[in-house]
């Protein structure tokens, strides 16, 4: 008896979520076709064989218990009470191609020309590249306005965001400028959790510094529209503070390289 309290319960709650779509389906056809024959069976007794007409009251509660199995069961089956792995792919890439294109490209730097955003675009790689992006969970964009243009890479990683700048150095002499630079950027991105570390490198004949920021969400962010939409407008805040700093300090956000992990 304690063994068979003991064993794990087999059925999980969220399996019964993730059914496959023909199973979804041939469920709500076998409710439905339940009601229709409880339905259809009442009117045929109540109509056609008075003398059965007794049978026409557990017929309808039939009918009514199939109706409303049929009604929960769609909610049920359909609705994205926890999201699957499949799904949250789908998400992370909408993030990505969408959401964040929509608030990046309203930033505006006035200092090279008003009254007009920045256009913004994700950058797409090669098919011998699976998922066409940079780095498992991340995209490159690259932002212009008139004759300003930078690079950077984002990347959400379920509820943990990436940010990644590049910026063109003589040497490692110039990290410790670049942070005297940026320090009001980086520091009101802190105040929402973000952490900003700074790294030289050498990548070929040119000098870089990654100035990399990520910060762990407290809630859910795909499937979570108010979470998205924060996110992607906070990036968008700080990339807009940092491309107007970087123009008012003439701080090079182009390199050759592509922004990325390093």
């Amino acid at each position: 008896m304690r063994d068979s309290l003991t064993q794990p319960n087999n059925l999980d709650a969220q399996q019964i979520i993730f059914l496959p779509l023909w199973a979804r389906i041939a469920l709500l056809v076998l409710l439905a076709l339940l009601g229709l024959c409880a339905i259809g069976a009442g009117l045929h007794f109540l109509f056609s064989a008075p003398e059965a007409s007794e049978r026409v009251v557990p017929l309808m509660a039939i009918a009514q218990t199939a109706i409303g199995a049929f009604a929960i069961m769609v909610f049920v089956l359909f609705a994205e009470r926890q999201l699957s792995t499949s799904r949250l792919y789908e998400k992370t890439n909408l993030f990505l191609d969408r959401h964040l294109i929509e608030s990046l490209s309203r930033i505006e730097i006035p200092q090279l020309q008003a009254e007009q955003t920045v256009t913004v675009k994700p950058v797409t790689r090669a098919s011998t590249v699976h998922g066409r992006r940079k780095d498992i969970f991340g995209c490159n964009y690259h932002l212009t306005l008139a004759d300003f243009q930078m690079k950077f890479w984002i990347g959400l990683n379920v509820k943990r965001l990436s940010v990644i700048y590049f910026v063109k150095v003589n040497g490692p002499e110039d990290v410790e400028k670049l942070k005297e630079v940026f320090r009001f950027t980086f520091s009101g991105a802190e105040k929402v959790g973000y952490h900003t570390n700074f790294e030289h490198a050498q990548l070929g004949d040119e000098h870089i510094v990654s100035m990399w920021s990520t910060v762990f969400a407290e809630h859910a962010i795909l499937g979570n529209p108010a979470e998205q939409l924060f996110w992607t407008q906070d990036i968008a805040m700080m990339t807009q503070s940092l491309a107007r700093t970087a123009v008012r300090s003439n701080i090079d956000l182009n390199p050759s390289v592509e922004p990325g992990p390093l």
